[in-house]
């Protein structure tokens, strides 16, 4: 978790003064995040995939008003 949050701050550096950006740089901060992620899931023994189709119906259900 904490190198997620490092790896973010440096992702977030790549937009920090305006909205131009190096599409490489940028990817390349974004694969740190998605990879520390993985890795996060993996540890805690949870499936990625799953675990962000759980969010986004709760997310609807909770933003969305459905049943």
């Amino acid at each position: 978790a904490k190198s997620i949050s490092i790896e973010s701050g440096e992702l977030l550096e790549c937009f920090q003064w305006d909205s131009n950006y190096d599409k490489e740089e940028v990817s390349d901060e974004l694969a740190d995040v998605i990879n520390y992620c993985l890795l996060l899931a993996n540890k805690i023994g949870v499936d990625p995939e799953q675990i962000v189709l759980n969010k986004m119906e709760k997310n609807a259900k909770k933003y969305l008003y459905l049943p």
